[in-house]
């Protein structure tokens, strides 16, 4: 009998672990105003962003410090080592936040960090819009920051889901568009094969070529899957890896990333204690960095 309970212990030990990694999407599908509408039964509402290397706060023994003076131009055919060590550290990098209708954003006190340039939301995932999109958009460019918007892709109806995108871009040419890829071998979200098809839609359509979001695995994968192909070619790399140091970037299709994301609720789990502390934002608030300053930023915030 005693044996027989352990082991349903550790089954459901198991089971809690496979599920650690989602990020609950709190949302009203009933609310949804100033949006177009898609009906879908996407019946998963979670940014899923799931660690696929050793997450780390930077709270280590034996830190490695950033290079106090990189090389301010590096090869271009070559990845910049240093870009990859605490860039945020440095004065002469940008910080972008992005954020997702859950997530909670004070203006005001977040405006007091002029480190940080610009602001992504998600505009859509899958066929669904998200509710703070709009609203959020109005106000970041009424205080001057960047703005860029990410689809979440999920699998099937692929063109669907690029003309909901294109939709919520409309004409604005200034918002970076950004497609976000997650786990593309699961059945929830979109497959390389459909990303090459949004990417290539979304190009015919408009002759835009978005930035590509992409974890450390996905970033591989495509690596090999779609280094012929001339949309990704020409695309940006948005990488996803939440460590303070980067030893293994994966710099084949991409040789050094546009954005990097280092920060979430899957490597901080208390305000104020996150690699970076973006003011009026909470532990869960996405902070990504661009190696560089926000002059060079803005030359590089563009769909080409």
């Amino acid at each position: 009998m005693r044996e027989t309970k352990r082991i349903k212990l550790i089954l459901l030990a198991v089971v809690l672990l496979s599920f650690s990694c989602v990020k609950e999407d709190d949302c009203d599908t009933n609310t949804n105003t100033n949006t177009t509408n898609i009906s879908s039964d996407d019946s998963i509402e979670a940014d899923e962003k799931c660690s696929d290397g050793e997450p780390d706060d930077g709270d280590v023994t034996t830190p490695t410090e950033p290079d106090p003076d990189p090389d301010p131009n590096p090869d271009p055919g070559e990845t910049d080592q240093a870009s990859l060590n605490r860039p945020w550290e440095r004065s002469d990098t940008s910080i972008i936040i992005d954020a997702y209708e859950g997530n909670g954003i004070d203006w005001d006190e977040m405006a007091t960090d002029t480190k940080v340039v610009g602001v992504i939301h998600r505009s859509s995932i899958g066929a669904r819009v998200d509710k703070k999109y709009f609203e959020r958009k109005a106000i970041a460019l009424e205080r001057g920051y960047l703005w860029g918007a990410y689809h979440l892709g999920r699998r099937g109806d692929t063109i669907a889901q690029a003309d909901l995108f294109l939709d919520l871009i409309g004409e604005d040419l200034d918002t970076l568009m950004i497609l976000d890829l997650e786990d593309t071998a699961s059945s929830s979200f979109m497959s390389i094969e459909e990303a090459i098809v949004f990417m290539e839609y979304v190009y015919e359509k408009t002759g835009q070529i978005p930035t590509v979001y992409a974890n450390h695995s996905t970033t591989k994968k495509l690596n090999t899957l779609v280094e012929d192909n001339p949309i990704f070619q020409q695309s940006k790399l948005w990488y996803a890896r939440f460590k303070s140091h980067v030893t293994d970037y994966p710099g084949s299709l991409w040789k050094n990333y546009f954005m990097w994301q280092f920060s979430s609720e899957i490597n901080c789990s208390r305000t104020g204690t996150c690699l970076y502390n973006v003011p009026g934002t909470e532990f869960d608030m996405d902070v990504n960095v661009f190696n560089g300053p926000p002059a060079e930023l803005i030359n590089q915030w563009n769909n080409y």
